[in-house]
């Protein structure tokens, strides 16, 4: 009888499940329409002052939600990895708790060290380390539980690593989601006041910055508002919504801001997506169809790439910084491809180690010589 119920719900998921004709063009279609887009974005930026950029990347291994499950010297050869593309800013986003376990600040010790050593620029953007069902963070009831504990790992990162740059507000309307709650502009800036005085205490030198993506407007122009915050942030992962952060751009510029895309990404190929609090709670990504290591989008890939670079040097942006780095070193024609499967990430890390690099590496690299500003020396050593 147990078998006989196995079979029938193999065969009602089997029928629900698309057929793969419709995947496949459903694929085709998005492809299509994005490379239709970037076309149009890399011709008409190709036309305008550019300016020279500082050209970042995300270690997306040391996320909060990730740093124990990748060894030190694993981390080390991802960061070697990256500075040969051209990379001249190395970005990591630790959990608010990440100060409270020796064994993962030894690991960002000697990761911050490495970047040093490198010549590179230190960039922590402190995040509520939630994605998917991997949560390395405290819980939360209000945003008091979120905030006190936030403050005092800024001051500690700070104290302790003197960053180039230092985030305390990454994506406020996603970090609302993923702690479950829900706090206002005006909250966020008193917690980033307070932040920003024990950054500075701890580091003068330290630049704070704080931002989002196109959905955080108000949060955004909260925080340009403020005039101890020294730069602003911002995450592109939409196409259809550069209109948007052109507006991010020149109220940056109009307060006297530098700003910095954080992080950027070509849209996830996704089917229907559950609530937006959802989806911002447990991350995109985890609900994708293909997921970014799929190497049906490589070419996308290096194309987004130039697109973004383009648009960084000809609105004013200091620098831009690919998210999912990942994808330097390896795309799967098949299995796990997102960048939260072990076994996505391990084929990563063999090819770090055995020298292997992709096409979305090369474009990379290419676009540094381009675009890159020359002097990639970190602009704030240790006090």
């Amino acid at each position: 009888m147990h078998r006989i119920l196995l079979l029938q719900a193999a065969l009602i998921l089997a029928l629900l499940a698309p057929p793969a004709a419709a995947l496949e063009a459903d694929e085709s279609k998005y492809i299509n329409s994005i490379d239709s887009d970037l076309d149009g974005l890399i011709a008409q930026y190709s036309k305008l002052p550019q300016h020279p950029v500082i050209f970042s990347a995300n270690l997306l291994f040391a996320h909060g939600v990730a740093v124990k499950g990748v060894s030190t010297n694993d981390l080390l050869a991802y960061i070697d990895g990256l500075k040969a593309a051209g990379a001249q800013r190395i970005q990591f986003n630790p959990a608010i708790t990440s100060v409270d376990d020796p064994e993962v600040m030894e690991t960002y010790d000697a990761v911050v060290k490495h970047i040093r050593e490198l010549g590179m620029q230190v960039q922590i953007n402190l995040v509520y380390a939630r994605v998917g069902n991997r949560n390395a963070d405290m819980p939360v009831q209000d945003f008091q539980d979120f905030s006190a504990p936030a403050v005092k790992a800024c001051a500690e990162f700070a104290a302790r690593y003197h960053p180039d740059y230092l985030v305390p507000v990454h994506e406020p309307a996603t970090m609302d989601a993923r702690m479950g709650v829900r706090a206002l502009p005006n909250t966020w800036v008193a917690y980033l006041e307070a932040a920003i005085k024990a950054i500075k205490q701890a580091s003068p030198n330290t630049l704070v910055g704080a931002g989002g993506w196109y959905g955080e407007l108000p949060f955004y122009k909260a925080f340009a508002a403020m005039p101890n915050l020294d730069f602003l942030t911002i995450d592109i992962y939409d196409q259809t919504k550069l209109n948007i952060y052109d507006q991010m751009a020149h109220i940056a510029h109009d307060a006297k801001k530098l700003v910095e895309i954080e992080e950027t990404w070509r849209p996830a190929f996704t089917g229907p997506l559950p609530g937006n609090a959802h989806v911002l709670a447990t991350a995109i990504e985890t609900h994708t169809i293909k997921g970014v290591g799929n190497a049906d989008f490589e070419d996308l890939d290096v194309k987004w790439m130039k697109a973004m670079a383009l648009y960084a040097s000809t609105h004013g942006i200091e620098a831009v910084t690919p998210m999912y780095s990942s994808t330097f070193f390896a795309y799967v024609t098949s299995g796990p491809d997102r960048p939260t499967d072990p076994e996505y990430s391990r084929k990563v890390m063999q090819a770090i180690i055995q020298g292997r690099r992709t096409k979305t590496f090369a474009a990379y690299r290419s676009l540094q010589q381009q675009f890159g500003r020359h002097s990639s020396a970190p602009s704030n050593s240790p006090d």
